[in-house]
């Protein structure tokens, strides 16, 4: 099976369409939370992710857009964004992103945005915080979100291995491993492309891809619709 892996769209159109093209054919799509916040588009990316049957897990900005809940934990431009994607979206929207599951286990892989510890807010940004998420999965391995940036941590023996893919990297799941997509809408980790991954859940491997789009026409987007100038600026530096 071929699942497409994704990540903190954000509300980011042309880089989710993007990611999708880079993936090509698969046979499930996974997010892993924060589908909207921060970008022009959230009502078209959650339509377009409902149209390819895509498996949403609740991110904190999921939840803060459809009800408020954390905002007081976000800096001033997130709290802008989230607030003004609350008031675009459609009553029925905002009640769909509010009852999304927060952990979801599928194919041997439990889904949750942050980690099992703390599927909102938790970063797993070091392999001691990889190994205490698995070790509250019932699966032999997870997938996360919310950091932006692409990881695999690999549980082998008493060690926990950390790669950090690129574009087109083939990682081996191993015994049991904590994968993270990076972001689609917001990379965070120096390329300001679109980050997606590709599980294939026979040969347990993940590949990872990064798809060029149009980052300064999301901007013009971004700022045409009131959001903070920052949130446009960044997305061309990928931080």
């Amino acid at each position: 099976m071929r699942v497409g892996l994704l990540s903190d769209a954000h509300g980011n159109l042309l880089a989710l369409e993007a990611a999708l093209a880079r993936l090509g054919p698969v046979d499930a799509l996974w997010v892993t939370g924060d589908t909207v916040g921060y970008g022009p588009d959230p009502s078209d990316v959650l339509a377009l992710l409902r149209e390819r049957g895509a498996l949403l897990v609740q991110g904190n900005h999921d939840l803060a857009v459809a009800t408020g809940e954390g905002l007081a934990w976000f800096n001033e431009h997130a709290a802008a964004a989230a607030e003004l994607h609350h008031d675009w979206l459609s009553p029925l929207e905002r009640d769909a992103l509010a009852a999304l599951p927060r952990v979801v286990a599928s194919e041997g892989f439990t889904l949750c945005h942050g980690s099992l510890r703390d599927p909102l807010w938790e970063y797993v940004t070091s392999g001691g915080a990889a190994r205490a998420s698995l070790e509250l999965a019932g699966t032999p391995h997870g997938c996360v979100g919310h950091t932006h940036i692409p990881a695999v941590f690999v549980v082998e023996g008493g060690a926990t291995r950390t790669e950090r893919p690129r574009d087109g990297d083939v990682v081996t799941l191993g015994g049991r491993c904590l994968a993270n997509p990076g972001s689609v809408g917001q990379p965070r980790d120096g390329d300001p492309r679109a980050s997606c991954a590709a599980l294939d859940t026979t040969a347990g491997t993940i590949t990872f891809y990064r798809a060029a789009y149009r980052v300064d026409e999301t901007q013009r987007r971004i700022r045409a619709r009131g959001l903070p100038d920052f949130l446009a600026d960044r997305l061309a530096y990928g931080v």
